[in-house]
C-alpha cells in the first residue's frame, strides 16, 4: 500500500491503524519530529519538556520519555515505529546498500513484554490496510516488502551487533539495570554504532523511574544539555485519558510514594542502589572463581539454608582473613549454590567441603537450627546457634557495604553473585523504615551469604573455624 508521504503521525494512527492517540502524545511526537505546534500543543510541550521555547523545523535523533505506568507509552512508540517504516522507509534506504535489510530494533526488559509488544506490531500489520506489506511474520520479527525487519529482543548488548538499525525503541530502560551491571548503558552504547550511518536515525527510549542511577536518570539529569535529544516527563494522567482521576486518587491514597514513582513518573528518594557498582568492581579478584584450601590458612564459612524447596537457593561461602592498612579484611575462597535438590544430598556435599577447609564447628541462627544441626551432626559437623534480630540484620548488610567501600573485601569472579550485589536496593517503607533486598522477581541469596560471612568472620572469637547460617528472610528492615 502506498501512503501519502505527507501524512502526519496523528492521522496515520487515526486513519490507518484505526487507533487514535491522546493529544499529549500527539504533541510529544510532533515536537520529536520538529513539526509546527498549535497553541494547545505548545502548552503541552512546555509542560512535558520543562522548556518555554520551541523552534520547529529540526527533528531530534533521540526521544526519551520518563513515563508513568499505563500511560500508553509503549504502544504509542510502537505505532510511531510503524509510522516511520510505512511512510519514510525510502528516506532510510538512501543511506544503505540496495539489498541491505534495515532493522527497526525493539529492545525490552523481558520475554513476556517482548511477546506483548510483538503482538502490537502484528496487529498493526495483520488487522489493517498494511497487511499487503507483510512478507513473513515470525516469533520475534516481521519482515516487510520495503526491506525493513521489525525485530524484537530482550535487553542485551549483543542484540544490535551485525544489524543496520535506522530505528530503535528501548522500552522500560529504568528497570534494565536490575538485570545486570549498567545493562542499560551497555545496550545503548552497542546500539548507537548500528545507527550511525543513518543521518535521519530515530531512537526512542522509554522508562518508568526506579532508582536515581543509570541511563534513564542520566538523560533526565541532563535533559536540557543536548539539542539532538528531547527528554519529556510523561505522567499517566496527562498521557492516557482512559485512566480515570478517581482510580489514580485511590492509588495515591494507598501509597503516596509508590504513586509518585509509578504514576506521576517522579524519581523519588525512597529507592536507591545499596552498594555502588564501582565498589563491587574494585573488590573482584579478576579471573578467580575458586581458591583451593591451603594447609596453613584458617578458614571461615557462611551458609544460607533458604532454598531447596522454592525459588531461593541454598548457598555456601568460604573465606579467610587478611590484614591491611584499613584493618582486618576478608578474601573469599569458595562460593557454591544449590536449588531444588535433596536436603540430605546438599548437606552431605557441604560437610565434605567444610572438612576440606578444616572447618569442624558451625554456627547457625534459630530458624530451622535443630533440623540443620541433626543433619550436620550426622556428618561430623557440630552446629552452634547464633540468633539474628531485626537490629542485627541491617548491621550485617551495612558492615559489608562499609568493608567494600574501604577496600577490605576481595570477591571471587562469580558473575551471578556480582550481579546480585550490584542489584541490591535500599527502599524506604511507608512506616519510615528501610528495607535492603533484591529488586522485584530477582534473588539475593548469594549476596546475603557473602555479607553474613564477612560479619561472622569479623566478629567471631573462634580460632580455626566459624560458620554463620541464615534461614533465608530476604528483607532487612530497620528504623
Amino acid at each position: 500500500m502506498k501512503l501519502n508521504p505527507k501524512i502526519s503521525f496523528e492521522a496515520f494512527c487515526r486513519d490507518v491503524l484505526l487507533e487514535p492517540i491522546s493529544p499529549a502524545w500527539v504533541a510529544a511526537y510532533k515536537s520529536f519530529e520538529g513539526k509546527h505546534l498549535n497553541e494547545s500543543e505548545l502548552e503541552i510541550y512546555r509542560e512535558l519538556s520543562g522548556q518555554q521555547e520551541y523552534t520547529p523545523g529540526t527533528a531530534r535523533s533521540e526521544l526519551w520519555c520518563i513515563k508513568g505506568r499505563r500511560s500508553a507509552g509503549t504502544k504509542t512508540a510502537a505505532k510511531f515505529v510503524t509510522y516511520l517504516i510505512s511512510v519514510h522507509s525510502a528516506e532510510y534506504r538512501q543511506f544503505a546498500a540496495k539489498r541491505d535489510r534495515l532493522h527497526a530494533l525493539v529492545v525490552l526488559q523481558s520475554r513476556d513484554i517482548a511477546r506483548e509488544t510483538m503482538n502490537y506490531f502484528a496487529s498493526f500489520y495483520q488487522d489493517t490496510v498494511l497487511s499487503s506489506e507483510i512478507v513473513e511474520v515470525l516469533k520475534n520479527s516481521i519482515e516487510l516488502k520495503s526491506g525493513f525487519v521489525i525485530s524484537v529482543a530482550t535487553c542485551s548488548y549483543r542484540a544490535p551487533r551485525g544489524l543496520s538499525v535506522p530505528i530503535s525503541l528501548l522500552d522500560e530502560t529504568g528497570a534494565w539495570r536490575t538485570e545486570g551491571v549498567d545493562l542499560d548503558v551497555s545496550v545503548y552504547q552497542s546500539i548507537r554504532p548500528a545507527m550511525i550511518q543513518f543521518k535521519n536515525s530515530r531512537l526512542i527510549g522509554l522508562g518508568s523511574p526506579w532508582t536515581q542511577t543509570g541511563l534513564l536518570w542520566n538523560c533526565w539529569q541532563h535533559r536540557f544539555e543536548r539539542t539532538d535529544r528531547l527528554v519529556l516527563h510523561t505522567p499517566t494522567e496527562k498521557m492516557n485519558p482512559l485512566i480515570s482521576r478517581e482510580e489514580l486518587a485511590r492509588e495515591e491514597a494507598a501509597d503516596p510514594q509508590n504513586f509518585a514513582r509509578e504514576f506521576m513518573a517522579q524519581f523519588t528518594s525512597d529507592i536507591d542502589s545499596f552498594i555502588p557498582s564501582g565498589d563491587v568492581d574494585a573488590a573482584v579478584q579478576n579471573g578467580i572463581r575458586e581458591i583451593a584450601p591451603i594447609e596453613s590458612r584458617v578458614y571461615f564459612a557462611a551458609l544460607d539454608a533458604s532454598g531447596l524447596q522454592g525459588r531461593d537457593k541454598f548457598t555456601l561461602a568460604v573465606c579467610h582473613r587478611t590484614g591491611g592498612s584499613n584493618g582486618m579484611g576478608v578474601t573469599y575462597d569458595l562460593l557454591r549454590s544449590w536449588s531444588r535438590a535433596g536436603v540430605g544430598e546438599v548437606v552431605a556435599e557441604i560437610a565434605t567441603i567444610l572438612k576440606s577447609y578444616k572447618i569442624k564447628q558451625v554456627t547457625g541462627d534459630q530458624f530451622g537450627a535443630q533440623f540443620l544441626r541433626e543433619l550436620l551432626a550426622q556428618r561430623g559437623i557440630d552446629m552452634k546457634i547464633l540468633p539474628f534480630t531485626a537490629r542485627s540484620k541491617p548491621e550485617i548488610m551495612l558492615e559489608f557495604k562499609l568493608a567494600l567501600s574501604q577496600g577490605r573485601i576481595r570477591l571471587l569472579d562469580h558473575p551471578e553473585s556480582l550481579r546480585e550485589l550490584r542489584s541490591l536496593e535500599s527502599k524506604r517503607t511507608s512506616g519510615g523504615h528501610f528495607t535492603i533486598s533484591a529488586p522485584r522477581n530477582l534473588h539475593d541469596d548469594l549476596a546475603i551469604v557473602l555479607a553474613l560471612l564477612n560479619f561472622s568472620c569479623k566478629g567471631s572469637e573462634n580460632r580455626g573455624w566459624g560458620l554463620l547460617a541464615s534461614a533465608g528472610r530476604r528483607t532487612m528492615e530497620f528504623a
